[in-house]
């Protein structure tokens, strides 16, 4: 393992986030869509010309994905939800939990267009939230429960495999993945974080096949061989609580990374007054596309 010092790493915005998630890049825009979950923002970065667009959300989104041109879904504190980026207005699709002391967090979307997303708890229990699946048909499938904080996902190159963190257990599992059927199948341990900095948060799956994992209170993204179990690279942040990272860009070779100011005394808010800033690098590494929501035609 090494740590990557060569890379130019910088803050794509002068925005410093409370508690920044969710990178999700698209492509039809070639922006970089994120969320301050506490400051319930929904957030665009354009950086072929370095615009930004703010969306100010009723409450805490988790998680955000591509829909279409000019509406996107999120993952909200009251469930599932298009949101319209002309009249800023939300239409929900539907609330598994309908409890107001969980809330979404980390999701993304599948090959076949379903958007998986997870719970926590608001009011720091464990193993208070679930781990849910919006079909293409706008049901709601709940997948597990006895989670404490759902977080990063993301699917092997060929998609058989989902990769999912759940914080509190300080690993990352995998499961055998149909995308045909959107079932799980046998689960296995392929990182443990026993021994690192920080934990777990949000991840990503580059184009060979590699896990890029957020580190939050341990200021870094680490690369991992899944298949080995072995951490591969790390990139060091000034930041401490770094929550997710995404790759995009034109040619996929872009990383961009969130973090949060959330829990960050002001001593140390002080010492790195980067905190809560959305950075880029290029790592040498390629992402993968990553996918949108794909509701049946008759569920548009």
């Amino acid at each position: 393992m090494h740590e990557l010092k060569d890379i130019q790493l910088q803050p794509a915005s002068d925005y410093r986030a409370t508690l920044g998630e969710g990178p999700c890049w698209l492509e039809d825009k070639q922006a970089l869509m994120w969320v301050d979950i506490e400051g319930k923002q929904l957030r665009f970065y354009y950086p072929g010309d370095g615009r930004e667009e703010v969306y100010e959300l009723p409450e805490r989104a988790g998680a955000a994905v591509g829909f279409s041109d000019r509406k996107v879904v999120l993952a909200l504190e009251s469930g599932f939800a298009y949101y319209d980026l002309d009249t800023r207005e939300t239409t929900p699709i539907h609330d598994p939990e309908n409890r107001e002391d969980n809330r979404f967090n980390d999701g993304k979307c599948d090959a076949a267009g379903r958007f998986w997303a997870g719970t926590m708890s608001l009011v720091g229990k464990d193993k208070q939230g679930g781990f849910y699946c919006l079909d293409r048909d706008l049901s709601v499938r709940h997948i597990f429960g006895d989670v404490s904080t759902s977080n990063g996902l993301g699917w092997s190159p060929d998609g058989t495999v989902m990769y999912y963190i759940d914080t509190g257990t300080r690993k990352v599992q995998a499961f055998e993945f149909d995308v045909d059927a959107g079932t799980l199948g046998a689960e296995r341990t392929v990182v443990s974080f026993e021994h690192e900095e920080g934990w777990p948060d949000g991840m990503t799956v580059d184009a060979d096949g590699n896990l890029w994992i957020a580190h939050y209170g341990g200021s870094r993204v680490s690369k991992w061989d899944p298949v080995a179990g072995l951490k591969l690279e790390e990139i060091m942040l000034p930041a401490q609580n770094v929550t997710s990272c995404a790759f995009g860009g034109t040619d996929y070779r872009e990383l961009y990374i969130t973090t949060a100011a959330d829990g960050v005394s002001d001593e140390d808010r002080a010492k790195l007054p980067l905190t809560g800033a959305l950075f880029v690098c290029r790592p040498g590494a390629q992402g993968q596309p990553m996918h949108v929501f794909r509701p049946q035609s008759n569920q548009e």
